[in-house]
């Protein structure tokens, strides 16, 4: 059985590096959760011996038929993307050639993590993938080229234009915008922000942070997918200094007000609370977004106590957890801001997005006395969009 997030970070506080290398090279049938081989694969990715590199290199070497040493072969190749050791580029190559798809993406992941110009025969590897692969593997193959700024001397990337599949079309446009500075397909980019699948709004944001195009940057400001995926691609297509207009974009993009997003379909108007719930539960963060909006239209008498019950029932939710928050700041929800000090404390990862909106509520709410903890959030985060957030909320609070 996969563990939880929860269970995840228990195992993954205690586990040393020994400890992680020695369950590296265990037989994955005398493992009473099977689970925890991978676990200390991702574990390994956060160490600098040479003994752990080996163990990964080791572990990320060869297919594997049962399921739990094929995800340990995943996550160990994951790993090695993040120790970027040059000298792991043959057993990446080889991951390239397996069977597992989901191994070839990682093999891919983890070259773009290197960012180091690839060699002829990396080069070729992956244009044939993007010739004869799955629409999968294409993507992220064209990704790659995009992402390193390689040159398809062929035309191959190109071609992929014509692909009926957004994930791959959207790919190949935004590698031509970024690396070719061809710039006559922007609009394609943008119009596919307003398809009703989720998916493909998601990989459209992705594309246009890898097309690069700063002019794009209220498009994907204003799309109903997750915040943190757009944020992401807004930091990538911005300067580093930038001009007011993109600083107000990106602050009404990370306060993520629901009443400023484009949807691209009507939902029915949840009649009481418990259709509320079930919206901001949905895993399409449209429909999220759309329970969080209706919330607005309600009487305020009541909406304090109407959210703190969707707080108490379904605020182990994450996405719960995050429009709670969001709300509490729009709304101006002071009996509320006991919500908003443990969400800024909260140290669970699944709930990083919360302590943006959390940080904007201080700000909102006049929690003067939580200054002191955004300080602290500011200096020991490297997570660009909630820096940014503490940054702007200090020069305010």
């Amino acid at each position: 059985m996969v563990p939880n997030s929860q269970r995840f970070d228990t195992l993954f506080s205690w586990m040393d590096e020994q400890q992680a290398i020695g369950l590296l090279s265990q037989n994955i049938s005398t493992l009473d959760n099977p689970g925890i081989k991978y676990i200390a694969a991702t574990r390994l990715g956060a160490c600098s011996s040479r003994d752990s590199l080996d163990a990964l290199v080791l572990a990320a070497t060869g297919d594997r038929e049962n399921i739990f040493d094929s995800i340990t072969r995943r996550k160990s190749i994951e790993a090695l993307g993040r120790r970027r050791d040059l000298s792991t580029l043959p057993t990446i190559y080889d991951a390239m050639s397996s069977s597992d798809e989901q191994t070839i993406v990682n093999a891919v992941d983890t070259l773009i993590n290197f960012g180091v110009p690839l060699d002829s025969q990396f080069k070729s590897s992956l244009l044939k993938i993007i010739q004869n692969g799955s629409d999968v593997l294409k993507r992220v193959a064209i990704q790659c080229f995009s992402r390193l700024e390689m040159h398809d001397s062929n035309g191959i990337i190109s071609k992929q234009q014509s692909n009926p599949n957004i994930l791959v079309n959207g790919a190949s446009i935004a590698y031509s915008i970024r690396v070719q500075g061809d710039k006559s397909k922007l609009q394609t980019l943008a119009d596919h922000l307003a398809n009703t699948n989720v998916i493909y709004r998601r990989s459209s944001v992705i594309d246009i942070g890898d097309a690069g195009e700063p002019s794009l940057l209220s498009n994907i400001a204003k799309v109903a997918v997750s915040m943190p995926l757009r944020a992401k691609s807004a930091f990538k297509i911005t300067p580093k200094i930038k001009t007011e207009s993109q600083r107000n974009l990106i602050n009404q993009m990370l306060q993520d007000d629901s009443r400023h997003l484009c949807f691209t379909q009507s939902v029915d108007v949840p009649v009481d609370l418990k259709e509320v719930c079930d919206l901001l539960r949905h895993r399409d963060e449209e429909r999220q977004y759309s329970g969080a909006k209706t919330l607005f239209t309600w009487p305020v008498a009541g909406l304090a106590e109407a959210i703190n019950s969707i707080w108490e029932n379904h605020g182990s939710d994450y996405g719960v957890h995050y429009q709670v928050n969001c709300l509490i700041s729009q709304l101006g929800l002071t009996e509320l801001s006991f919500i908003t000090k443990e969400s800024l404390s909260e140290p669970a990862p699944q709930y990083a997005k919360s302590k943006i909106a959390a940080t904007w509520g201080c700000l909102n709410l006049g929690l003067s006395e939580c200054r002191s903890e955004i300080e602290n959030l500011f200096m020991m985060s490297s997570w660009e969009p909630l820096r940014w957030t503490c940054a702007e909320v200090l020069r305010k609070l």
